[in-house]
């Protein structure tokens, strides 16, 4: 490997570097507040850096605030199609449902941003056309995995009522009082059983 090619990588290392610092900055701002509240100077004091050294990368919060998502997003797919993978088909909803709730309770603030955008969903065209098809790819994926179970009778609205429920499933329980969050997920799974129970019979 020659001397530039050496000075290269390195430049693209600490670029990627960057990128993933000020992305994990503003996941930890982004959990308490929506991307219009929370500024670049925030994310940047977060950070430990510049303002300016942020938009190098991202042209305003939003954009970063989409990058977010979409990498968790493609993370909790991935993970899902792990799932359907599997050979267990007899278990395919009950194991894909433990996942997504796994999949929250290692990545609150992933979901806090998620309800953000489900609740306010004033997010640019640019966004929006950005986030859609990892939504859609999410669809995909749970219809995937009602087929897996073999139910190929209305399997996309199968699907949607996963998504629909999953998330309800986590707005009503994630921050129950009175419970610490080994027993609220506890419970998640409980109810979340409900679903396969119900396709099972």
């Amino acid at each position: 490997m020659n001397e530039k090619t050496t000075l290269q990588t390195l430049k693209f290392r600490e670029r990627e570097a960057r990128i993933r610092l000020i992305m994990d900055a503003a996941e930890r701002v982004f959990a308490t507040k929506s991307f219009d509240k929370a500024s670049i100077r925030e994310i940047a004091k977060e950070a430990g850096m510049a303002p300016s050294s942020i938009y190098r990368y991202f042209p305003n919060q939003e954009a970063l605030f989409t990058e977010i998502v979409l990498k968790n997003q493609v993370e909790l797919n991935k993970k899902l199609e792990d799932v359907i993978a599997g050979d267990n088909p007899g278990n395919v909803v009950k194991n894909a449902v433990n996942t997504f709730i796994d999949f929250i309770a290692d990545n609150d603030s992933y979901f806090r941003m998620m309800t953000i955008i489900m609740s306010q969903g004033n997010l640019s065209s640019d966004s929006s056309k950005k986030i859609i098809p990892i939504m859609n790819q999410t669809l995909d994926v749970l219809e995937k995995t009602v087929k897996s179970a073999h139910f190929k009778e209305n399997s996309r609205t199968i699907a949607r009522f996963l998504f629909a429920f999953l998330t309800g499933l986590v707005v009503a329980f994630n921050k129950l009082p009175g419970y610490n969050q080994k027993r609220i997920f506890s419970l998640m799974k409980e109810v979340g059983a409900v679903p396969d129970s119900l396709l099972k019979k």
